[in-house]
């Protein structure tokens, strides 16, 4: 069973998202396994292995620009 992370890109350009799988326990990985890009307004289902842990983290735009990392462990408790 796959678990699925809604992204919606609420800005007005264009942004693309990579999602890194952690390699072990509190050890990221440095190599997105999907990235997907989004145009402005847009949103996009993307599903991700049972018990999946990593970030989903903003891959173009400014540095200051706002929700730019997410840190994910589904099925953890």
């Amino acid at each position: 069973m796959a678990n699925t992370i809604n992204v919606i890109n609420r800005s007005n350009r264009s942004v693309n998202v990579g999602f890194f799988k952690n390699v072990a326990a509190y050890s990221p990985s440095f190599e997105s396994e999907k990235s997907i890009e989004l145009q402005p307004g847009e949103n996009q289902s993307v599903e991700l292995d049972n018990g999946w842990e990593g970030r989903v983290q903003k891959l173009t735009g400014a540095s200051n620009d706002p929700a730019t990392w997410a840190e994910i462990h589904f099925n953890a408790f």
